[in-house]
């Protein structure tokens, strides 16, 4: 399964804050055709975030949901300019964000994927070689793994 693609990531994005991050990147995947009703799919994720921040520490957050409003199992990839206040569990601020968008009845694959990112991560080695990545295609090519192991 192909999760990532190089015209999916994005490097040097400013934020200005985590909702407006969280709208930029809803509107990013409808432009790319993966959500099919940004308004749907943007509340969803809201809603996730109000449960329990995605920010899982370590400077990393991913936001996700399972909707109707997506077509595919893909996933956007910002890296940031700026570190950005998430909540995350560990209090830190996050640069890397993985929003991943999911089709309302993949479960099996979505819990797969969201665990698959998270190993992949508990390598600081991994993190520090993804946030000195220079181009969308040097980091495809760092987390391409991570859509082998699914």
């Amino acid at each position: 399964m192909k999760l990532f693609s190089p015209d999916l990531i994005k490097l040097n994005y400013y934020a200005l804050d985590k909702k407006s991050c969280l709208t930029e990147m809803v509107e990013f995947l409808y432009e790319k055709e993966i959500v099919l009703i940004p308004e749907k799919f943007l509340n969803e994720i809201l809603e996730r975030e109000k449960l329990m921040s995605t920010g899982i520490g370590r400077k990393i957050a991913i936001p996700h949901a399972r909707s109707l409003a997506v077509k595919e199992l893909k996933i956007g990839v910002y890296l940031l300019d700026n570190e950005l206040d998430f909540n995350s569990i560990d209090g830190e601020p996050v640069k890397i964000i993985f929003m991943i968008a999911v089709p309302e009845m993949m479960k099996d694959e979505y819990m797969k994927v969201l665990s698959s990112i998270s190993n992949f991560f508990r390598n600081e080695e991994n993190r520090k070689r993804l946030l000195t990545c220079s181009s969308p295609e040097e980091v495809y090519e760092l987390l391409k793994g991570i859509s082998d192991e699914i």
